[in-house]
């Protein structure tokens, strides 16, 4: 018959090995997921974005794996998949944030050069005036599949030098979107700026613009937006950017916690 330390000794060797406790998977998974999250900056800033989400994500993988042997759980793995989507997330948002952070790449002599400058993310330029009197709206329609379409608004206003009249074309535009019941955003546009950042083309509200009010434009406007409206982009990429390490380690602790509550064997009632 064998003795009890004969017995635990060939269930050691057999790798018979009783879970580890959920709490501790999720510390550490919590913490290895902190740890993809702080580098994803850091190699963003220090490398080009795609050489950056390359090297990251195959490395926050790759460290799943690792832990996955070390630990002996093959929960590990599925972090390091959960990991890799995460570290592409929080590289796009830091990759936003300093992006809308840069200093200024070019100082114009005036706003009417903006158009000369397609690469520069953020302007400096002399004070420019805001036209709210001749803002045009351009809406559109985006569908769901379930319930009715978003109803959108894009608004333009023409941002001029002083002395500015309506028989010169206008350069550059003040340009925002928002849903259409909110109240129109060109009507929260600063009357006069020295600065402004490159933002995403708005043409449809541009042309709605020059058409209503009889104007014209140079042939490749600039469409800017102002620091205010940046500032708000970069703080919500910035809480983003601190979110998704957390929504990824929600995702894969809820499936961890799921898989331990199905795979645990059932006992079943001892016969009389």
């Amino acid at each position: 018959m064998a003795s009890p330390s004969a017995s635990s000794q060939g269930r050691v060797a057999t790798g018979d090995q009783a879970p580890r406790p959920l709490p501790r998977l999720l510390a550490i998974g919590l913490l290895a997921l902190a740890a993809i999250g702080l580098a994803a900056p850091l190699l963003v800033l220090v490398l080009p974005f795609p050489v950056a989400v390359a090297f990251g994500g195959l490395g926050a993988f790759l460290a799943g794996v690792v832990m996955a042997m070390r630990l002996r759980s093959g929960a590990f793995v599925a972090l390091g998949l959960v990991g890799l989507f995460g570290f592409i997330g929080v590289a796009a948002e830091a990759a936003l944030w300093f992006r809308l952070g840069g200093a200024v790449d070019a100082r114009l002599e005036s706003v009417a050069a903006a158009p000369s400058f397609p690469d520069a993310s953020r302007l400096a330029f002399p004070e420019a005036i805001a036209r709210g009197d001749l803002a045009g709206e351009a809406r559109s329609s985006i569908p769901r599949s379930a319930g009715p379409p978003v109803e959108l608004s894009a608004f333009a206003v023409p941002l001029v030098p002083p002395g500015w009249d309506r028989s010169q074309p206008v350069a550059a535009f003040l340009v925002c979107a928002q849903p259409r019941d909110e109240a129109p955003c060109a009507t929260a546009f600063p009357p006069r700026l020295t600065e402004a950042f490159r933002t995403t083309a708005r043409p449809e509200a541009a042309r709605a613009a020059l058409a209503l009010h009889g104007l014209t434009a140079v042939p490749n406007p600039a469409f800017l937006a102002t620091p205010g409206e940046i500032a708000s982009d970069r703080a919500r990429a910035g809480w983003m950017g601190l979110a998704w390490p957390l929504l990824a380690w929600l995702a894969w602790a809820a499936g961890l916690a799921v898989y331990r509550m199905i795979s645990v064997p059932r006992r079943r009632p001892a016969r009389a």
